[in-house]
């Protein structure tokens, strides 16, 4: 076993195995699945999907072309891209049964099943083949992940040459008043609105902390860049609350 294989990794707040923290993602959004998405518009007060739009409205999307909607969740992402295509070339994929069988649902209630294909599996290890995909897609999933650069190495792999990594997550806010009113909400707020809605406050205090020790916008575009990416860059939405990274093959 390498050295990296042996290196703890941030579950929440606290460092643990690999292993631990894919088991315990596992374990916080299959207790999530069902009041998801209300939850991302109660946390958010509605602003995810304007975010969400904005991110494939930009991406540089063409009909033709073959996407993987990583950590795909419940299939929002999913059924924004399958605007821009013309064929079933939108691969969902994300390691919670649970919630691919709501996307599946989702596809199959909101009309857009047929440019869908789904998959069961981690980031670490993809069903796919080289060289497949013009574009990848991650959306409030990178954090998650139990072995990033894993992921990413696995992302490079399925990429074909030219194409993009398109990654959107929470990242580190601008302005010191705005961060602790934003830190206040966060941690006061949300667990609150989880325990409400669900019942289940500690799943969504981890989602806070998750975002704490996620890494910064240069963060993450030096580790796009140790892992071969090329012309990456990140773009602030909303005062730096969440991010955009993008990368090519």
């Amino acid at each position: 076993m390498s050295k990296e294989d042996n290196q703890k990794v941030y579950f929440g707040d606290k460092k643990v195995e690999k292993l631990e923290k894919k088991e315990g993602v596992e374990s916080i959004f299959s207790k999530v699945s069902d009041n998801y998405d209300l939850m991302n518009d109660l946390m958010s007060v509605g602003t995810h999907r304007i975010w969400k739009k904005h991110f494939v409205d930009t991406a540089g999307i063409q009909k033709d072309d073959t996407i993987l909607d990583l950590a795909a969740g419940t299939g929002d992402i999913a059924k924004k891209l399958t605007k821009f295509v013309s064929n079933k070339t939108i691969h969902l994929c994300d390691q919670n049964k649970e919630m691919i069988d709501k996307a599946i649902e989702r596809s199959l209630d909101e009309g857009f099943y047929n440019k869908c294909n789904f998959n069961v599996s981690s980031a670490e290890n993809l069903p796919y083949e080289d060289n497949y995909f013009n574009h990848v897609f991650i959306s409030f999933g990178f954090r998650n992940f139990s072995d990033k650069n894993q992921s990413l190495k696995e992302i490079q792999r399925v990429l074909k040459p030219g194409g993009k990594l398109h990654i959107l997550e929470f990242s580190r806010t601008n302005g010191e008043m705005f961060t602790k009113i934003y830190d206040f909400f966060s941690f006061n707020i949300i667990p609150k609105i989880g325990d409400l809605v669900s019942n289940d406050a500690d799943s969504y205090e981890y989602l806070v902390k998750s975002i704490r020790t996620h890494e910064s916008q240069e963060q993450l575009c030096n580790m796009l860049d140790s892992n071969g990416f090329q012309n990456t860059k990140y773009t602030n939405l909303f005062k730096g609350i969440v991010a955009i990274h993008q990368g090519e093959k």
